[in-house]
This record gives C-alpha cells, structure tokens and sequence, in this order.
C-alpha cells in the first residue's frame, strides 16, 4: 500500500526529484499527518507549582530574625522658652537640695531679660544723620540752591549760605518728625525696620527734642537773615509734609499730591531767598 500511494502520489512529479533525501523526508511527513495523527507534537499546558504549606511560616520566621534600627529624630522647632525655665528650675532646685547652687546657670537668665540700651556720644552723629534722612535733605538743599542760581539776580553769597543752612535746618525738622509719626509703620517694612527709632537706638523725646532744634532755629533763621517769605515757605512745607503728606498715605492716594508740592517748594524758597518775592520777572 505504501509503494502505491507513492506511485500516486509522484505520478506529475519529474523523476530528478524522486532521488533527493529532502523529497524523501517531505512524503514521510505528508504519510504521518494524514495516516497516523497520534505521533504529532502536542503541547502540553505547564503545570502551575504547589507551594508547600510551611513557605508562610519560613517568611514569618525570616522577618522575625531582622532587627529593625530606629535612629532618634531631632525635633525640628528648638524647645519653647517655658521648657527652658523649667528645666533650670529643677535643675537650680535640685542644686539647692544638695547644697551647691551653680552660678554659671545666672548668666544666661540675665541675657535673656530687657536691657536699657546706653547711647554712646562717638554713635550719635551717625544716628542723628539716619535720624534726619541726610541724603533726602541734601537733595532738597541742592534743589533749593538752584531756585537760588535760576533767579535774574545779582549772586550773593552770604544769602545763598544762609538759605541753604535754614533750607537744611527745616528739612532735618521735617524727617524726624515724620519718623518719629512713622515707627509702628517703619517696623513691619524691610526698608524701614533698620530705623534708629525702630531699632531703639534713640529715645523718642530725645528725636523730638533734635527736630524742635532743628526747625525753630531754620524757620527763624529764614525769616529774619533771608526774608520773611522764605521762612514762611519752610514753615508751611514743614507742616504739609509732617501734618498732611504723612497721614494721608495710609488714607488716600491724594497723598502723592502733596508730595509733589512738597518737592517743589524748596525751589522756589530758593527764588524767593534771592529775589525776595514769587513774581517770574
């Protein structure tokens, strides 16, 4: 039967391919998938592994044997003054039941109470110029002297000193009123917290006593060595800027007005100081 279904099977095949191994091997496989199914490959599904009973209790007694190492934290905030004192009590209370009281423990309890600061006379320049915003009035001094060079007028020079001294005198007045007005607004500010009156450096009657040596002897040396209407200039910008201008920033944006007549009164205290009068010609 075999040489049969071979003779069939190769009746239109040409005879040179009928002596080759790989034709012999492709009828032996065509025979086993048709005749005998059994002999094929069969894939057989892997089976899924059986854990033993005891694989739990081995993971139990394996993280048993692991020791855990639990490393102190630091607290993060540093521990409250209150904490502090009652420690040194009972420490102090313990040193006094034994009879030895330490006395380095007093030390720190005295830095931490109030101090009255002394004010040393080589500082006081230095504060009283901070105190006085120097820079800022030797702007309005520059300002005023060139209200003094603008106007038509002969120079005089004895004049030109006198104003400008009384001119500086009223605005030194006028800063440290106005910080002295300024210091619980000044200290919640980065630009202003470094204030002498902020920081303590000055006592607020001594800062109120320098703006009144300040502003009587400007005011008064305006009047009387310049001219009357040039000391009352500097007596009305001191008043809009410690009685107006300084209120009215918290209140109303009106307040930038006055600034800006504020900052164009001292040229015109200077044209005034030279030509006596607030006429352009």
């Amino acid at each position: 039967g075999l040489f049969v279904w071979r003779l069939r099977s190769t009746r239109h095949i040409p005879c040179d391919r009928l002596i080759t191994f790989q034709y012999f091997n492709f009828l032996k496989r065509m025979y086993v998938t048709q005749h005998n199914r059994d002999l094929s490959q069969r894939a057989k599904p892997k089976s899924d592994p059986v854990e033993s009973p005891f694989h739990e209790l081995q993971q139990l007694e394996q993280e048993k044997k692991v020791i855990h190492k639990i490393s102190p934290i630091s607290p993060v905030h540093p521990p409250c003054p209150e904490t502090w004192r009652r420690k040194e009590l009972r420490e102090v209370e313990s040193a006094a039941a034994e009879g030895s009281v330490p006395a380095v423990r007093a030390e720190p309890k005295e830095g931490r109470q109030w101090k009255e600061m002394k004010l040393q006379l080589e500082e006081l320049p230095g504060i009283l110029a901070r105190l006085s915003k120097i820079k800022l009035t030797a702007l309005v001094v520059s300002t005023a002297s060139a209200g003094f060079a603008m106007a038509p007028v002969p120079f005089d020079l004895p004049c030109f000193l006198l104003a400008s001294l009384g001119t500086g005198l009223a605005s030194c007045a006028a800063n440290s009123i106005n910080q002295f007005f300024e210091v619980p607004f000044d200290s919640n500010m980065n630009r202003t917290k470094n204030r002498p009156l902020v920081r303590g450096q000055l006592s607020p009657l001594l800062a109120v006593c320098f703006a009144a040596s300040c502003g009587i002897p400007g005011i008064a040396l305006l009047t009387l060595a310049v001219n009357p209407l040039t000391g009352a200039l500097g007596a009305f910008n001191i008043f809009l800027y410690t009685c107006c201008y300084t209120p009215l920033k918290r209140m109303s944006i009106a307040n930038t007005w006055v600034g800006a007549v504020v900052g164009a009164i001292p040229p015109v205290m200077g044209w005034t100081a030279a030509t006596g009068t607030l006429d352009a010609g």
